[in-house]
Order: structure tokens, then sequence, then C-alpha cells
């Protein structure tokens, strides 16, 4: 008797709300952490872009803890080597008791809950495709073209060594007709349109109900 009293006494210890085992067991561990952004759905597709469009090793992590109000969390950056671009992609805070608990970093500092996130791309990833009218429209006309060209279009050659050259212009003198074809692959936060031939892409983002060509990559490779 007195061993299985003992043996439940053990087993009411163990799986106690208040045991100091369990509640690390509940703990969010910065490995643990980072493993759940690294496999968020706009992680994974900006990884597939980069390494399209430039290769691989171009990103990085840094990672760091923050306190806010009374709660701290783990932030981790993704940045990008390529030169002269915007290195910071994309910057998570995941709450230290609570791995589920992710939160993006928005362009005004607030904390988005990852899961309207995740709703806004669903429901967008619902609404049919506007981008090929879109892009009949820009490769037509010369005047909508440069409309639709981002204030700073930034050109990147990738070469053979792996380098990247950049230059950056105002106007875009890319010649573009009907006549070209393209294929256009779907980002969470853009979209690439590769030509078939010459496989330069262009790099446009939404703005607003429309979109903006904010990149021309060449790949000399």
């Amino acid at each position: 008797k007195m061993k299985i009293l003992l043996t439940i006494t053990l087993s009411l210890l163990l799986f106690s709300c208040d045991n100091p085992i369990t509640a690390f067991k509940k703990s969010c561990d910065r490995q643990a952490a980072k493993e759940k952004v690294e496999a968020l759905v706009e992680v994974q597709e900006k990884i597939k872009q980069v390494e399209r469009l430039m290769g691989k090793d171009r990103l990085y992590w840094e990672q760091d803890s923050v306190q806010q109000a009374d709660k701290t969390y783990y932030r981790f950056r993704l940045l990008t080597k390529a030169p002269y671009v915007e290195k910071q992609l994309y910057t998570f805070w995941v709450d230290k008791n609570d791995c589920k608990a992710i939160f993006l970093e928005a362009k005004s500092d607030s904390l988005v809950p990852y899961k309207e996130v995740e709703k806004q791309r669903l429901q967008q990833a619902k609404q049919p495709r506007q981008f090929p009218a879109f892009f009949k429209q820009f490769a037509a006309d010369i005047a909508f073209r440069q409309q639709h060209v981002g204030e700073y279009l930034m050109n990147f050659s990738v070469e053979k060594d792996g380098s990247i050259v950049t230059t950056e212009e105002e106007l875009l003198t890319l010649p573009i007709d009907e006549l070209q074809t393209y294929t256009f692959t779907y980002y969470p936060d853009s979209v690439c349109c590769e030509h078939t031939d010459t496989h330069q892409i262009l790099v446009f983002v939404p703005v607003g109900n429309t979109w903006q060509l904010t990149q021309v990559v060449t790949n000399n490779r």
C-alpha cells in the first residue's frame, strides 16, 4: 500500500500545473522559436524568391531578445547580403512563454499577430488574379508603364562568379512589348515575371490596388 501511495503522490507532483518541470516544458526556448519562424510561409517563399533571383547564401538571420510592457520576446530578423537592397526583409517576434504567439513587425513598428497576416494571405489567394491584365497594359502602354515604375528602380546583374553589379535608374529603359512572353510566379509580397527567352526577371510589388516595378534582375551565370 505504501508503494502504491508513493507512486500516486509522485504522479500528482509531476503533472501538477504548478510543478516547475511542467512549467519548464511549456516554455519556449530560442531554437524552438526560430524553427517556428523559419517554417512560416512568408519566410519559406522569401527564401525561394531570393535564391531564384540571386542564388544561394544571400540570406542570414539576426536574433536578440526584447521586452515590451510586461512581456519578453525573441526577435528574429531575416536579412539579405545583396548590395544596395533593403537589408531587412522580415522581422518576427515570438513570445518567450508561447512559441505559437508570433508577431510580424510592421513598417510602423507595430506588431501584427501572425494569425492576421495568415488570414489576409489566404483571403488574397482566393481572389482572382488581376496581375495578368495589369501586365498586359504595362507591356503595351509606355506612359502607363512609366507610371508604375518605383521611385528607385534597382537593376541587378548576377555575374558568373556570383557577384552582383547594381545600378539605379529613374526610368525604365528596358524594351518591353506585347509580343514578348513571360511566366508569372506569385509570392506573398510580390510577383516575379520571367522572360521566357532571356530569363530576365521583373519584380513587382503591390501598391494599393495596383503594382509597381521595383527590381530588374539579369542572370549572367
